[in-house]
């Protein structure tokens, strides 16, 4: 495989609009455009940020949900140099000013019905120029192009930053495992502020295939029609579902990058008759997603580590490097390194088994009850495996006599009543040792389940320690 750094001469659909003009690139409902269509639009919406004043280096905040705005919104900020950054449009008024705050943003674009309070911030409108004009901007993938705030699950969210460069060397790495062709398409089914979102597109641009758009309440219809997708094993699960009740034809879709949760075997079988491969891994922002994948199956592995990535285990955290990783993390208007060295320390911990590698949790979720380390991660495995558990976290509440005790709050198929709640505490009795195992259960709050891709586990505790 070319060096990334010479893949492309130029922008990459400028690139695709030289190499296949005609061919179908983009296509949200009805609408499809070529790659000759998608590389005029670009500059015709680049042309118009320069004429509000949008300059090189510049960063543009986007509060949206996935549209075909948003993605042109995306491109143009490449073309004309300045810098992305996607926010969270479940956030609260208060979180999103902070986040904000910290970015200092040149500019923000929203859709025009928002329920935040917005008038303070500079907003872009997504038009072409008035006039046609030159963009004075050259194709130089080192640049920084796109900031992604870390899920913040333990702690203050991070913007991190990545060029061009470090996001086509993760599509290339995966798309070396994965079959992707310029035939096929992959659904924009993740979240844009979301470094898996951002990802998918960086697959597209990489290979010159068809990206998919569609709006929440088409995506499932969307999903019967492409090849490719990013989901969670429930929307697979729902899709599987759906098609076996409909007896509707076979799916055209060949390959699921699954992630978000505990995948069943049984779903990733039901998937393989159907004539879908199912794809798990390991992967985090600072690394432009993926860092390991492999073919799903009934191990608890997460794989191999893909090319363009390198990984190693140090006092069993596992540390990171490779042409994926980040140039930094933003603050006050500089980029900052993310490590003293060249690796960086995941704080993940690790081990490597039958050759693949297996997650063990996170070094700063462990606390001590009774003097025993106790890893939440673990525990919150065991859970998950039990039919009406659909999401578990395991979190440390103060004690006299232990210190601290472990606690669930879970997310179940039906109700948590004290029927179910002595059924999980007799279901752990029998798998799980006395001081590992929950002294309560707690139903999750819909408001921190609906957060984004990932549940915050630091307002899950600041959740917990009110209801003390």
């Amino acid at each position: 495989m070319a060096e990334v750094t010479s893949y492309f001469a130029t922008w990459p659909w400028q690139h695709w609009a030289t190499e296949r003009p005609s061919a179908a690139a983009l296509c949200f409902g009805e609408q499809t455009f070529s790659w000759a269509e998608v590389a005029l639009r670009v500059d015709e919406y680049a042309q118009g940020l320069v004429e509000q004043g949008v300059k090189r280096d510049q960063l543009i905040a986007v509060v949206s949900t996935n549209s075909i705005q948003v993605l042109w919104l995306i491109l143009a900020t490449l073309r004309v140099g300045a810098r992305y950054v996607g926010l969270n449009p479940r956030s609260s008024q208060s979180e999103l000013d902070q986040q904000l705050e910290q970015l200092q943003c040149d500019f923000i674009w929203y859709p025009a019905k928002t329920a935040f309070s917005l008038e303070q911030y500079t907003r872009l409108q997504l038009l072409p120029s008035e006039q046609n004009r030159l963009v004075p901007v050259t194709w130089q993938p080192t640049r920084p192009a796109t900031l992604t705030l870390t899920s913040g699950s333990t702690g203050q969210p991070k913007a991190v930053v990545h060029s061009a460069q470090s996001q086509l060397a993760s599509a290339a790495g995966l798309l070396e495992w994965m079959d992707f062709d310029e035939q096929d398409s992959w659904l924009l089914s993740l979240p844009l502020f979301h470094i898996s979102g951002l990802a998918i597109v960086w697959r597209w641009l990489y290979r010159g295939a068809k990206l998919v758009v569609a709006g929440a309440a088409q995506l499932d219809g969307a999903l019967a029609k492409v090849t490719h997708a990013s989901l969670v094993p429930t929307q697979l699960q729902r899709l599987l579902e759906t098609r076996e009740k409909a007896q509707a034809p076979s799916l055209t879709l060949k390959q699921v990058l699954l992630g978000g949760a505990v995948i069943p075997v049984s779903l990733t079988k039901q998937a393989e008759a159907a004539g879908i491969h199912c794809w798990c891994g390991y992967g985090m922002t600072e690394m432009g997603s993926t860092v390991t994948a492999k073919r799903a199956d009934a191990s608890a592995g997460v794989g191999a580590v893909l090319p363009n990535r390198e990984l190693t285990l140090k006092d069993g955290e596992i540390l990171v490097r490779g042409k994926t990783l980040c140039i930094g993390y933003y603050r006050n208007k500089t980029i900052f390194p993310v490590a003293e060295d060249e690796w960086f320390a995941t704080k993940d911990l690790g081990c490597w088994h039958d050759e693949e590698l297996h997650i063990l949790g996170r070094a700063d979720n462990m606390f001590i009850s009774g003097g025993e380390n106790i890893q939440p991660e673990e525990i919150e495995k065991v859970l998950l495996a039990h039919s009406d558990v659909k999401q578990a976290f395991v979190l440390p509440v103060d004690d006299i006599e232990f210190g601290q005790r472990p606690v669930a709050i879970v997310e179940t198929q039906q109700a948590l009543d004290n029927v179910l709640r002595e059924e999980l505490h007799s279901y752990m009795e029998s798998r799980v040792t006395g001081f590992r195992r929950p002294v309560a259960y707690y139903v999750l709050p819909e408001a921190l389940a609906a957060g984004g891709i990932k549940v915050s586990r630091k307002r899950l505790a600041e959740w917990l320690k009110r209801r003390e």
